[in-house]
This record gives structure tokens, C-alpha cells and sequence, in this order.
């Protein structure tokens, strides 16, 4: 881990060293790989001037690799599901920021479960390509998805995962982070589970669970929900509104219209996102992309006022992503 760690190290140094190089140093946004100071392993810092916007969680003592996000005050406002001495913590802690997983990933290694974790791993190898611009900062990871078993050439790997992270701050008003996922099957295997527990999800900090009963969601199009399940392969976007002490903040999901859609899961405690199955013979690629708009917003869009123009705030959103990014179109 140690060499992994200074590889990255590295790399970043020479990323920056390229900016000023040719002229593209950037004085507002910087990434940095540091040692965790709040919990187990280390983290990919995306600092808007000296502000910690966003930070990739992964390393020893982390069962998988996720993005945190923070506030406008650097306050958490997702999950981190352990302690700094890495204890778990918190209502479900195998939930963690934005992050990515199925329950039941089928093989001939047997039936994985890469959402709770159990004896599985998914682990950051190496970083691609880190950048930043005038606009905000760029991360691009290689990732392993592995079985709790081995083959009989000794091989636990399921997946390998391109990861690209893009985060902004359009006018300073909100955090925008586009999410890419891009899994390639190491042998022929399923994504399979259920929505409640496989997908793409965001979850809330643990603090949101303690208080549930203000939290709400909206999502399009306005189709009924069964349990916190609303089913429909046109699934636009969803977007949860949230306390953070005493302030409130809004997390919406855009589900780029060429993702496999199935359903929509959410939970009144903050956790929500996006799920399909999919199998994959070995070698094939599936790409996934969704925006993440995080803002502090007034209060908590109780009224019929508040929540249709939270709506058409979240629509606006969807259609700006669908027209500016070719893979969602």
C-alpha cells in the first residue's frame, strides 16, 4: 500500500509540475493524495481554493472505493460508515458517499455479495489521469472488483473498473460531480440483486438518519412508489432534500438516458440511487454516467410552491446534462 500510495503521490506531483509546465496551473482547484486524518486508509483531496469539496476514499482498512462530499462549510453531508480507528459506525456503514455495488454478482466463483461486502473487496489500483482546469478538477482511477473465492488458477477478480470523477462548482452555487463508470467483466458473470441493495447510490451522513422524518424526495417521471421502490426504465432523475445541523441541502441524480434503467430506491434515510441487472460475458464493457447536483438550499421544500420549483430546478439540470455530454445522449 505504501508503494501504491507514493506511485499516486507521484503521479499527482507530475500532474501539477505539467500545469505550470504549459501554462494551465490552475491557483483555485487542486487535487491532492493525503493520508486520511478522519478515518482508515488515505484520500484523493478536490479542493476548491483551500475548501474540501469532494474527496475518493480508498486504501487499507476500506472495503471499497467511494467519493465523499462536503459542504459549504467542509461539513460531511455523505456517510463514511466508520470510525477513524475503523470501527463501523452509524446505521448501515457499508453504505458510504457515492458509491457502487451489487449484492449478488453471480459467477462460476460462486455468488458475491460487493454491497455489504462480505469478504469481498473492491480496491483502487492505480490513478490514469488527474487534472484540473479553470472549471474544476478531473480524477480517472483503475478499480478491481473481488470474489471472496479464488479459481483454480488462484484468480479472485471480477471486474475491472474505469472510474472518472469530474467535479465542479458552476458560479460557486452548487457542487456538480459526474460520475463514469465503466465495468469490464473478467469472466462472464451477472450484476444481480435487488434495488434496495445494488446500483448507484448517494447516502446522506449517519446524521440524516437520526432524522428521517425530515428528509423528502422527488423524482421524474411522477409515477407511484411502492415501498421506497418506484419501477419504470425512463427514470429521469431523483433528488433528496436533507438536514445538515441547521442547515439544508438538496442531492439530485441525473440518470443519463443511456443507462439500463430498472428502478428507483430510496430510503427516509438518505440513501437513494439508481439500479439494473446486466450480465456481462468476459471482456465486455459497460459504461454508466450520472451527475450528482449537491446545493444548500433555504429549507426543506415542504410546500407545493417549493417542491414544483425544486422540480423544475432538477429538470433544467437533466436537460442541460443530456445536451452537453455525448455519452448521455
Amino acid at each position: 500500500m505504501r508503494r501504491v500510495a507514493w506511485k499516486f503521490g507521484l503521479l499527482l506531483g507530475l500532474a501539477a509540475l505539467a500545469n505550470f509546465a504549459f501554462g494551465l496551473q490552475n491557483p483555485k482547484w487542486s487535487v491532492v493524495d493525503a493520508a486520511n486524518p478522519d478515518l482508515p486508509g488515505r484520500r484523493i483531496e478536490i479542493r476548491l481554493d483551500s475548501r474540501l469539496i469532494a474527496a475518493l476514499i480508498y486504501g487499507e482498512g476500506q472495503a471499497k472505493v467511494y467519493l465523499h462530499v462536503y459542504g459549504d462549510e467542509g461539513e460531511p453531508l455523505t456517510n463514511s460508515g466508520l470510525t477513524s480507528d475503523g470501527k463501523p459506525f452509524g446505521l448501515y456503514p457499508h453504505h458510504r458517499g457515492i458509491f457502487i455495488g451489487w449484492n449478488r454478482i453471480r459467477s462460476a466463483l460462486g455468488v458475491d455479495d460487493l454491497w455489504h461486502m462480505t469478504g469481498t473487496q473492491i480496491k483502487l489500483q492505480r490513478l490514469e489521469e488527474v487534472r484540473t482546469s479553470n472549471e474544476g478538477a478531473t480524477i480517472v482511477a483503475t478499480i478491481t472488483w473481488h470474489s471472496a473465492k479464488k479459481d483454480e488458477k488462484g484468480s479472485d477478480l471480477l471486474l475491472t473498473e474505469k472510474r472518472k470523477i469530474v467535479v465542479s462548482r458552476p458560479r460557486d452555487k452548487w457542487t456538480q460531480i459526474d460520475a463514469i463508470f465503466t465495468l469490464t467483466a473478467e469472466r462472464d458473470l451477472t450484476l444481480d440483486g435487488d434495488c434496495h441493495h445494488a446500483g448507484i447510490h448517494f447516502r446522506a451522513a449517519n446524521e440524516v438518519a437520526e432524522r428521517r422524518q425530515e428528509t423528502s424526495y422527488l423524482w421524474e417521471p411522477q409515477l407511484p412508489t411502492d415501498g421506497g421502490r418506484v419501477v419504470s426504465k425512463e427514470l429521469k432523475w431523483a433528488r433528496l432534500v436533507f438536514p445538515i445541523g441547521k442547515s439544508w441541502y438538496a442531492c439530485t441524480i441525473l440518470n443519463a438516458p443511456t443507462n439500463p434503467t430498472e428502478e428507483l430506491s430510496w430510503r427516509d434515510y438518505g440513501r437513494f440511487g439508481f439500479f439494473f441487472r446486466r450480465s456481462l460475458r468476459k471482456g465486455e464493457s459497460l459504461t454508466v454516467h450520472y451527475r450528482f447536483v449537491i446545493e444548500r438550499i433555504d429549507g426543506p421544500e415542504r410546500t407545493q410552491e417549493e417542491k414544483e420549483k425544486a422540480r423544475k430546478f432538477a429538470q433544467s439540470h437533466y436537460d442541460d446534462f443530456v445536451k452537453q455530454h455525448p455519452l448521455a445522449k
